[in-house]
């Protein structure tokens, strides 16, 4: 799939972002919620629970997850996310991207602000014409029912994966390894 110069604008490339980490959590949730069904424990945690009748306190249902809100800003230092969300709050998630300085124009533009699903946070390596990134940096995101506290939540962790381009139109995202600055 050839790439043209400027295939998404940051407001687009920030929507795309917040629409797949919001899928993202909803899959893991449901994943959860699964897990739970077949041990029982969404039955044990319904009966125990003492606390907030809020949809995000409920085990035997994964709630809403609305819309991430994306923000990126320049990084300071090192790129990165921060994020972590509980659906206690009915807030909508927050997602802070700290950006290196050429990810409006190098990854937002270009269309890479998403790849395989995941949020790209920075670009580490490209293939030797510039075209498509070869290593970036984007994140693991877990979630899962927290029966002690807070209901359901989710959070994230940098990490760095390689892009496999062999399909084009489905690149895939190689093993995760810890973040480490370049």
């Amino acid at each position: 799939m050839a790439r043209t110069a400027a295939v998404m604008t940051v407001a687009e490339a920030r929507r795309a972002i917040g629409e797949a980490v919001s899928a993202r959590i909803t899959e893991l949730f449901e994943a959860d919620l699964a897990r739970m069904r077949r041990n029982g424990a969404c039955e044990v945690y319904a009966r125990m629970w003492r606390g907030s009748t809020l949809p995000g306190h409920n085990p035997r249902a994964v709630p809403p997850v609305p819309l991430t809100v994306v923000a990126t800003s320049p990084a300071w230092t090192t790129p990165g996310v921060i994020f972590t969300w509980k659906s206690e709050h009915q807030d909508a998630p927050y997602f802070q991207i700290n950006t290196p300085p050429a990810w409006n124009t190098r990854i937002a533009h270009r269309g890479f602000a998403v790849i395989a699903g995941l949020p790209v946070a920075a670009v580490l390596e490209w293939d030797t014409d510039q075209q498509r990134p070869t290593l970036i940096q984007t994140v693991d995101l877990a979630g899962h029912f927290d029966s002690s506290l807070h209901g359901w939540r989710a959070w994230s962790r940098d990490v760095v994966r390689g892009v496999d381009w062999t399909d084009p139109d489905r690149p895939e995202l190689l093993q995760a390894t810890a973040h480490h600055q370049r």
